[in-house]
């Protein structure tokens, strides 16, 4: 009877120790991979109308991109582009950068096109966009960042929608979101998917 008691306490505490280890190496792999983690982040926003007539639109501009995170960002592509009823809405040319440290900022100039014309009112009669500006980034332990910026755009009107804590007149930050993958899942992910595509149906 003793003896079974011994094992079993045994057995608790070699699965409490295996638990121990196992909860360390999570912790300093998390310390390791947050060590290297970049966040992109977008400063010095302003807005301004450009055009006449038919070739009138807006320019939602950010003028420099800033690595606030610990790691370096290797392969930045940044773009936006949002389509309504097969027209454009508001576009970003894609902005591609090599590299960028930690705690470095690279002036970019970035604008965002914005088409009024394209966008419908809704039933006050105001118009809005929702823009979303899609930052991928990869770091130097081979996992791939996603940032996406959530705009808010009210057109600039007499009675124009007010916004909250604007970053630029009439456009507020909604959400900005990041997703980590490892770069080896996407492949996997990419592999499968075309095994499935070339799989003639039943």
């Amino acid at each position: 009877m003793i003896g079974s008691i011994a094992v079993i306490c045994s057995a608790i505490a070699a699965l409490f120790s295996a638990l121990s280890s196992f909860l360390i190496m999570r912790i300093q792999r998390q310390n390791l991979l947050e060590s290297v983690r970049p966040e992109l982040a977008l400063t010095g926003w302003t807005r301004r109308s450009e055009g006449q007539n038919d070739a009138e639109h807006e320019v939602i501009a950010f003028q420099t991109l800033r690595n606030v995170g610990r790691g370096a960002a290797f392969h930045i592509v940044i773009n936006a582009n949002h389509i309504i009823d097969n027209r454009p809405a508001a576009g970003l040319s894609t902005t591609r950068l090599p590299i960028l440290a930690a705690n470095e900022s690279s002036a970019l100039n970035g604008e965002i096109v914005v088409w009024w014309k394209n966008v419908p009112p809704d039933s006050q009669g105001h118009k809005h966009l929702g823009i979303t500006v899609d930052m991928l980034c990869w770091d130097s332990r081979g996992m791939r960042h996603e940032t996406q910026y959530n705009l808010f755009a009210a057109e600039l009107s007499p009675n124009m929608i007010v916004v909250s804590d604007p970053i630029a007149p009439g456009v507020m930050l909604g959400t900005r979101t990041t997703a980590t993958r490892p770069v080896w899942l996407l492949k996997l992910s990419a592999t499968l998917k075309r095994i499935i595509w070339f799989v003639p149906p039943d």
